[in-house]
């Protein structure tokens, strides 16, 4: 891979991973400590993460394997539905995560201060310090990720999120006494943080020429399904690829797509599987073969010892466990997004303030009005 400070941003951002999460880890005494002091359950009680977009994505992939991995169960919710149906009650014995890395969306930031209004509270996971919901938090997680490029969201920051998240929940657990099968600090985390540069550069080796060979013969959108924690996954997926290409893009879950959206889909689409687990991996390769007869294309994205091998494209990655798939399997997703847009004429390095100003107006005044009205 080239050198960093020559690469465009959006694939400098995604090859900087190991030493974002390297950084990180060294840091794990501090996130732990947090975790230990906000985010012990009382009896009875439960611990929440929330959050929009990726906040939400990052949520929901780790919750899958906290049990596990922790000994420490995590119900993730989205900020509008912390906001309408968790906070009006919880009790003094909940605890709360508020994912955010501007600390400006508007949901997450009012699903807060409900928390604070319950008495209630919540830590703030962000980066920096986390604006408004950080400012009324009990305490701040902060990333401390710099920006490579301003415009850029979800890529290395992402995978922070996600391990950031893992260590408040890893502190939590320790000093409730309880514990899993892992330890973010193991030997497990350091192998893959070390492999992460050899896995990028193999996506970006595996995935380019696909990219440009799917946009030459034509594609009608992607659609990017998983199950289990690779679900969140798939969906965080097809937001990064929403965002640097015109194409229609779907997320799902490997199961629900054969009810649901399949009979909406076109033969000229790609389906992108991912498949972290041998149990995974067989119903991914039942799908595949199955759309095959429909001359649908498939991408598979797997863990070494769970193949897919009905799948048009392969992309094998290394065998991990299963509770650092959050961590592993978001970095091909970030390489596909960043081919795809390139292959297809989208550049995913200009900001989208600039690309598109009224859409980027639009999308201030979804989610993010607090930021216009600051402007």
């Amino acid at each position: 891979m080239s050198d960093l400070s020559t690469a465009p941003a959006m694939l400098a951002d995604i090859r900087r991973q190991a030493s974002v999460l390297e950084a990180l880890l060294a840091r794990a005494p501090e996130f732990n400590a947090i975790g230990a002091e906000h985010l012990r359950p009382g009896p009875g009680g439960r611990l929440f993460a929330f959050g929009c977009g990726d906040g939400w994505f990052a949520a929901n992939a780790v919750a899958p394997v906290t049990g596990e991995a922790f000994g420490l169960p995590l119900l993730p919710v989205t900020g509008l539905d912390m906001l309408l149906r968790h906070a009006p009650s919880t009790t003094a014995a909940d605890r709360a995560v508020a994912i955010s890395m501007s600390g400006t969306v508007d949901r997450t930031i009012a699903a807060g201060a409900a928390l604070v209004n319950r008495g209630t509270g919540y830590v703030a996971l962000t980066n920096g310090d986390g604006a408004t919901l950080g400012a009324a938090a009990q305490a701040r997680a902060s990333l401390h990720v710099p920006d490579v490029a301003a415009f850029l969201t979800g890529t290395a920051r992402y995978s922070a999120t996600v391990l950031g998240l893992m260590l408040l929940i890893e502190g939590a657990a320790a000093a409730l006494g309880v514990s899993g099968r892992a330890c973010c600090s193991g030997a497990d985390m350091r192998a893959l943080i070390a492999g992460l540069p050899a896995v990028l550069a193999q996506c970006e080796a595996v995935l380019g020429p696909i990219c440009q060979e799917i946009a030459a013969a034509g594609f009608g959108g992607v659609r990017v399904l998983g199950a289990g924690s690779d679900w969140a996954t798939a969906d965080y997926g097809a937001a990064k690829l929403v965002k640097v290409t015109t194409t229609p893009i779907w997320g799902g879950e490997i199961e629900e797509y054969a009810h649901s959206q399949f009979w909406s889909s076109r033969p000229d689409e790609l389906v992108v599987l991912l498949a972290s687990s041998p149990e995974i991996a067989r119903l991914a390769d039942n799908t595949a073969a199955a759309l095959a007869t429909a001359g649908q294309r498939t991408l598979a994205i797997e863990s070494a010892g769970a193949p897919v091998a009905s799948a048009t494209y392969r992309l094998v990655l290394p065998k991990t466990p299963a509770w650092l798939s959050p961590l592993l399997m978001p970095a091909p997703l970030q390489v596909l997004a960043y081919c795809l847009a390139m292959a297809t004429g989208f550049d995913p390095n200009r900001s989208q303030d600039e690309a598109d100003p009224k859409r980027f107006l639009a999308a201030q005044l979804l989610s993010r009005r607090c930021e216009l009205a600051t402007a």
